[in-house]
């Protein structure tokens, strides 16, 4: 298959060899085409084209998005692959369209791979969707937790999602594409600047001229990692009280106290995430704020953050989900933490 020289599909699938069935998100770009064509090259070397399955959305904001979905299904069987073309119906918000789609995406890939016992799937997140992604986080206020960027393991809504290209360059998988011959389709959206991840990505040619490249960014992702490991140790040593009944958390303030300022900032923001049934805030201020003022002073009457009521006699910090909140922490926040595996 002309172009699989270029990246060793061995390396990108064979760390998956535990998994029986592998999902494909493929659109049609430049960048999960190429992850195809390695998928194909990979299939064919060990014979194991059943293993994979493509699936292609049409998010129904494009016209084009039809044939896309269309060449993508084609191309899929052609070498050999069950696919799946999937639509998102109904009514499309007005604000928040890129995230809106994202959770639809995952969602109709999500029931589509739990019909087909697709175990994970694997995306075409690449080095320079690392690199937009830290810098995104970094100017949104993320800690270590967040700067460490975008896991080879993650799940997501439910899916377990695999990225083994996070140490290819966009322009490799390119020239996968161009050795095979083939025509990608282009969505407008990858060059709109009212996203912010597109005015990132225009903006990283000027940061890669002053050194600080897309690889570099990545290799700062992975030393955050390793810190957000640690962290994680430090702060899973603070003993917290939960109460099954009413959702409300107790931790000594003794023990915020004393432990590394850093360990007592993620400690208290995992609490407020399970308590108030969200996703972590992107910006880490208001967190750090709050452990700053308990650690400082002997009593807090009450506050509220992150959906949750907050308070200290001195001795024990309270957590409490706000009213009307303590169903939904049950139910919520489920499939967006990050997952990694040694």
């Amino acid at each position: 298959m002309p172009g699989h020289e270029l990246i060793d599909s061995e390396a990108i699938f064979a760390p998956l060899n535990a998994f029986r069935r592998i999902g494909l998100a493929v659109s049609g770009g430049p960048d999960s085409l190429a992850l195809l064509l390695l998928a194909a090259d990979y299939a064919r070397k060990h014979a194991q084209p059943d293993r994979f399955i493509v699936y292609s959305v049409d998010h129904g904001l494009r016209p084009e998005a039809a044939d896309e979905v269309g060449f993508v299904l084609a191309l899929a069987h052609q070498y050999g692959f069950a696919a799946r073309g999937l639509k998102w119906e109904g009514d499309k918000p007005v604000t928040g369209i890129q995230q809106a789609a994202r959770a639809a995406r995952y969602a109709l890939i999500g029931a589509a791979m739990a019909e087909d016992g697709a175990e994970v799937l694997v995306t075409a997140h690449h080095l320079g969707d690392q690199a937009e992604t830290v810098l995104m986080r970094l100017a949104h206020g993320s800690g270590v937790e967040g700067l460490r960027g975008m896991d080879y393991f993650a799940e997501i809504g439910g899916v377990m999602l695999v990225r083994p290209l996070l140490g290819i360059e966009k322009a490799q998988l390119a020239r996968v594409i161009a050795a095979a011959g083939l025509a990608p389709a282009a969505d407008p959206s990858n060059i709109d600047t009212s996203y912010e991840r597109v005015r990132w990505r225009q903006m990283l040619p000027q940061l890669a001229a002053m050194g600080l490249d897309a690889r570099r960014l990545a290799r700062f992702a992975d030393r955050m990692r390793d810190a957000d490991a640690a962290l994680g140790e430090m702060a899973a040593r603070i003993a917290v009280d939960h109460d099954e009944m009413t959702g409300e958390r107790r931790i000594a303030r003794a023990a915020l106290r004393a432990a590394p300022r850093a360990a007592a900032i993620r400690a208290l923001g995992n609490v407020l995430r399970d308590a108030g049934g969200g996703a972590k805030a992107h910006d880490l201020a208001p967190v750090e704020a709050l452990v700053d003022r308990l650690r400082a002073d002997p009593a807090l009457k009450r506050t509220s953050l992150h959906a949750c009521l907050i308070s200290s006699d001195g001795e024990t910090v309270s957590i409490a989900p706000e009213p009307g909140r303590s169903a939904k922490s049950q139910a919520r926040g489920k499939g967006q933490r990050s997952v990694t595996r040694n």
